[in-house]
C-alpha cells in the first residue's frame, strides 16, 4: 500500500498547480458524497430498526409538526 500511495504522490506531484487544486477539489466531493451516503444508511437502519422506515413524508412531517405544537404549547404553558 505504502508503494502504491507513494507512486500516486509522485504522479499528482507532477501536475500543475490547477491541476492539483482540481484533483483536491474532485476528492473533497467524492468524501462529501460518500460521507453523506453513510449517514443516509445509518439513518435509513435507524428508521427500520424503528419500524418507521416505510412511512411517507407526509405522515413523517404529520408527526413533527404534532409534536413541534405540544412542545409549543408545553413552552408557552411554563
Amino acid at each position: 500500500m505504502s508503494l502504491h500511495l507513494d507512486a500516486l504522490a509522485t504522479q499528482i506531484a507532477t501536475l500543475d498547480p490547477a491541476e492539483q487544486e482540481a484533483l483536491w477539489e474532485k476528492v473533497a466531493e467524492l468524501n462529501f458524497q460518500r460521507g453523506l451516503e453513510a449517514l443516509a444508511q445509518m439513518y435509513r437502519a435507524r428508521l427500520a430498526a424503528e419500524g418507521t422506515l416505510d412511512q411517507t413524508a407526509d405522515t413523517v412531517m404529520a408527526k413533527l409538526k404534532k409534536l413541534r405544537e405540544e412542545i409549543a404549547a408545553h413552552d408557552y404553558r411554563t
